[in-house]
C-alpha cells in the first residue's frame, strides 16, 4: 500500500512538472512567434504638450539609454505612402506620446509642428516613434 501511494505521489508530481515545462515550451514559442506591425508611416501635424527626457528603461527597452518624449495634440494626419497605413489617422484631437532615440531640441515645446511618425511594436503592444520634425508655427 504505501509504495502504491509512493508511485501515485511520484506520478502526479510527474505530470504537474510535465506541464509546466509543456508551458513554458509554448510560453516562449507564442513570443517567438509575435508577428510584428505591418510598416506604416504618417504624417503628422500638431502642437506639441510635452517634452521630456527619460531612461528607456521606464519603456521597457534594453538596453538603457536615452530617449526623446513628446506629446502632441494631433491636428491633421495623412499616409506618408499609399501603398502604407495611416496609423495615427483618426486621432485628430487627441494627446499622443512618440519617442525618438535622436535628440530633440526642448524648443519643441509649445510649438505646432509637422513630422513622420511609424508604429512599431507587435500584438503585444508598441510605440510610436518621431523623425523629422519641423516646426511650422507657434
Amino acid at each position: 500500500m504505501i509504495v502504491k501511494n509512493k508511485f501515485r505521489n511520484l506520478t502526479v508530481v510527474s505530470l504537474v512538472l510535465s506541464l509546466i515545462c509543456l508551458a513554458a515550451v509554448l510560453g516562449s514559442c507564442v513570443s517567438v512567434l509575435s508577428a510584428p506591425v505591418v510598416p506604416n508611416e504618417s504624417v503628422i501635424e500638431g502642437v506639441v504638450s510635452e517634452y521630456a527626457i527619460l531612461s528607456s528603461r521606464i519603456v521597457n527597452i534594453q538596453p538603457p539609454q536615452v530617449l526623446y518624449r513628446l506629446t502632441i495634440r494631433i491636428e491633421s494626419s495623412e499616409g506618408a505612402a499609399r501603398n502604407m497605413p495611416d496609423f495615427a489617422g483618426g486621432m485628430q484631437g487627441r494627446d499622443i506620446r512618440f519617442y525618438s532615440k535622436e535628440r530633440l531640441s526642448p524648443d519643441l515645446f509649445g510649438k505646432r509642428v509637422r513630422a513622420r511618425v511609424k508604429y512599431k511594436g507587435d500584438e503585444r503592444g508598441g510605440l510610436f516613434w518621431i523623425s523629422s520634425v519641423e516646426i511650422t508655427g507657434r
